[in-house]
């Protein structure tokens, strides 16, 4: 098709000759072949409302355009909604660690002094092995120390 015989079809008509060129070759050879430039295409369209969409290799009234990037940006919009959800959780999740780990890292043992005597008390299985393993975990304090501290605070708030 010719230069003058393409200016004289509706721009509609324009596009769907175009539509069906882009299966077989590119817009710069379309364009070569009836002899305008792609700038002179791609302004008529634009005017009419159509763009192109590369995706497809066509072009596209901007209605149908637009509803695409609508959907688009709907599951952008999604996508940072969850991504603030998830910083806030972390942020929430930070703040209770770190109030846990000041709770427990940094136990005050207060400095008995005296005599020491031995008791032999039973205690559950698993209440000993949790207290073995809190001492392991502050092995700079005697186990006696731990274990008079817990009582003598145990004592004081029971009272």
């Amino acid at each position: 098709m010719e230069k003058e015989e393409f200016n004289k079809l509706k721009v509609q008509d324009q596009v769907e000759y175009i539509n069906q060129k882009l299966d077989r070759k590119s817009l710069t050879e379309i364009c070569k072949d009836i002899n305008i430039s792609r700038a002179t295409i791609r302004k008529r369209f634009l005017k009419q409302g159509y763009l192109f969409d590369k995706s497809n290799n066509k072009y596209k009234s901007s209605s149908e355009t637009n509803n695409k990037a609508q959907k688009e940006n709907k599951c952008e919009n999604n996508t940072k909604v969850l991504e603030e959800k998830i910083q806030a959780l972390e942020s929430k999740i930070e703040a209770i660690e770190n109030k846990l780990n000041n709770n427990y890292s940094g136990i005050d043992i207060k400095k008995f002094e005296g005599k020491t005597v031995s008791r032999c008390y039973r205690l559950y299985e698993e209440v000993q092995k949790d207290f073995s393993k809190f001492c392991k975990e502050n092995s700079n304090y005697k186990v006696q120390d731990i274990l008079s501290m817990a009582l003598y605070e145990y004592m004081k708030k029971s009272n």
